[in-house]
């Protein structure tokens, strides 16, 4: 029995996209309160420099030590990673924002219970889907990216860009990763050379839109008013650092 409290976390993705086999099935994970260890964790520069130090504390925070932060879709840890701001630190988090109106930066508080979840759709049952092509008419078979397939690409792109600096790969890498089919064809060959030489434009806007509308995840979005000038607007929290801890940015 653990000696420190905890709470359960349900995950958007209910735990559909994952094999029977892992413990992320379940939909819910586990996660015990931050304490004085975990804000070592947090103001780790090393850690903060690595660009590891969220992922760190997750590794901790987590109960059950089976699970591998790597097999874990990025929308599911982005809900492990604002309870966890949450039992740590209070729903309240404060937000600099530039009012679009004014032009005047001000402090906003945000209440971190008001992100909504993105919800896997019920009916699906893997992490496998499809859509056809408007333009090409061409069908592909394609999953969502754990936290570690997101790692590798950003990798592979970094590698890429030492090279050919001028040019950011990383929407046709991730493809390239994401796509399992095309017309049924499964050779890595043929799936690059889609990316490379078929993937028009037009096709590519509505497989994006069609990822954020399958895609579990977090909305991070939340409607502010400038304290100025009254204007209402919608920000983009992030999930940085400073979410967790303001100084460390």
């Amino acid at each position: 029995m653990a000696n420190f409290p905890t709470e359960m976390v349900n995950l958007p993705s209910k735990g559909k996209l994952y094999p029977k086999t892992s413990p992320l099935s379940k939909g819910e994970v586990e996660v015990k309160y931050m304490t004085a260890k975990e804000e070592d964790i947090l103001t780790s520069i090393n850690l903060i420099r690595k660009g590891i130090v969220l992922d760190k504390l997750l590794e901790a925070l987590i109960v059950d030590k089976s699970i591998k932060l790597s097999d874990m879709l990025v929308g599911d840890k982005n809900s492990i990673l604002i309870a966890a701001r949450i039992l740590g630190y209070g729903k309240e988090y404060t937000l600099q924002v530039m009012c679009e109106e004014c032009d005047e930066r001000s402090p906003i508080k945000v209440d971190c219970t008001k992100f909504d979840d993105i919800e896997i759709d019920d009916k699906v049952t893997q992490n496998k889907f499809s859509i056809d092509l408007p333009t090409t008419k061409v069908k592909l078979e394609f999953k969502l990216l754990t936290s570690g397939e997101e790692s590798d690409v950003m990798k592979e792109v970094e590698g890429l860009q030492k090279i050919q600096p001028d040019i950011n790969f990383l929407n046709s890498y991730r493809y390239k990763k994401m796509i399992l089919s095309v017309n049924g064809e499964t050779q890595k060959s043929a799936i690059n050379d889609f990316v490379d030489n078929q993937f028009l434009t037009r096709d590519t806007v509505v497989f994006k839109k069609y990822l954020n509308e399958i895609t579990p995840d977090v909305d991070m979005t939340y409607e502010c008013k400038c304290p100025k000038c009254g204007h209402s607007q919608e920000v983009d929290v992030p999930l940085g650092t400073g979410f967790f801890w303001p100084d460390t940015e």
